[in-house]
């Protein structure tokens, strides 16, 4: 065998056994998630994240409610209802419409996420 070829081979397998190890490493490493959000992290960790955490939070916490209270809103009506008001909180399974039919007035508990009803009661 040849000096240059013997060189070669140990250089490659060399590298090649690094990055075995490197990437061994990671897959094997507590808390590690392939799957997880890569930038999550990085993100956590930034200045702007620190400087406007309350922001963030409250924009993820309404993002969908506009959205779940207008279909509340759309359900109790095509029962028949004319809708006052529609409440519902985040991490509640009930959303609380106000509602009126004929001159009487009425709360409604529907269900989330499913909006079946749960309780009809005058108002």
């Amino acid at each position: 065998m040849n000096a240059k070829t013997l060189l070669k081979t140990t250089a490659v397998t060399s590298i090649v056994a690094a990055l075995l190890t490197v990437t061994t490493g990671c897959a094997t490493t507590p808390g590690y998630n392939a799957y997880g959000d890569i930038y999550q992290d990085v993100y956590k960790d930034s200045d702007f994240y620190k400087k406007n955490k309350k922001a963030i939070k409250s924009i993820d916490k309404d993002l969908y409610r506009p959205a779940i209270e207008q279909t509340a809103a759309n359900k109790v009506s095509s029962m028949g209802y004319r809708v006052k008001d529609v409440k519902y909180k985040k991490g509640d399974r009930t959303i609380k419409v106000k509602a009126e039919r004929g001159r009487e007035d009425y709360k409604i508990e529907l269900g989330y996420p499913n909006y079946n009803v749960i309780n009809i009661k005058k108002d």
